[in-house]
């Protein structure tokens, strides 16, 4: 079964499953954060052409009235093959570097209903070449950080150093766009925790990248993730 169908069908078994209705009265703010797998829709020569990926994002956002509301999205998009610095391969197509969008976004949610449907604009990003550098702070010394603290253990005792990441010497970013449509359920009427499914579509045109040779390309990618929301 290829990459489209499975996307296709694992969209189509979430949004058969009806969700409790939601509080059309509610306002605030929300946290959420998802993960799944990418495709990377791009043609060669553009970089991750073709490739699969693993896909994450958070998102921070505020609901102006129970339907409406504005947010920002993080997200990144890394694939699980070729190789992340240039030149790092026999030809260009091995090239495969992640991809990260920071982007504005409003989102509309139906009244009495789960579903989630989002637009925005912002920045996507790709780097050419990086270093590991052993102290640097990482995603996972985050998510460790916020697991503690959700814990109410003692941060006293956490270094404040990081515990290793790759970062980035020279990238390259171009205006992008994203739109996603999702549908949640909560986790129990009374808790303000909600977990549901996102097809979400990334796209933004570069230009080329002189330094290394590279031409103007088209990046365009399709994501499907589990989210989770505190509402």
């Amino acid at each position: 079964m290829n990459k489209k169908k499975w996307l296709l069908l694992a969209w189509i078994a979430a949004v058969s499953v009806p969700a409790f209705p939601q509080d059309g009265d509610s306002r605030g703010w929300w946290l959420g954060a998802g993960l799944g797998m990418g495709s990377v829709k791009s043609s060669a020569p553009a970089p991750s052409a073709g490739r699969d990926a693993l896909a994450a994002s958070v998102d921070l956002g505020y609901r102006f009235t129970p339907q409406w509301g504005l947010g920002f999205e993080y997200g990144g998009l890394i694939p699980v093959d070729g190789c992340a610095d240039w030149p790092c391969g026999d030809t260009p197509a091995a090239f495969a570097p992640r991809f990260t969008r920071l982007m504005v976004f409003s989102e509309f949610r139906p009244r009495d209903s789960g579903w989630r449907f989002r637009a925005g604009v912002g920045a996507s990003r790709f780097c050419q070449s990086r270093h590991w550098s052993a102290t640097a702070w990482s995603i996972g010394d985050t998510l460790g950080l916020l697991l503690t603290a959700a814990l109410d253990d003692d941060l006293a005792d956490e270094t404040v150093s990081g515990s290793g990441s790759w970062r980035c010497d020279a990238h390259m970013k171009a205006l992008g766009g994203m739109v996603s449509v999702g549908y949640d359920w909560p986790i129990a009427r009374e808790h303000p925790v909600s977990l549901g499914l996102r097809l979400s579509a990334e796209a933004a045109d570069f230009g080329p990248t002189r330094a290394i040779g590279l031409p103007a390309f088209q990046h365009r990618a399709l994501m499907l993730s589990l989210h989770v929301s505190i509402n």
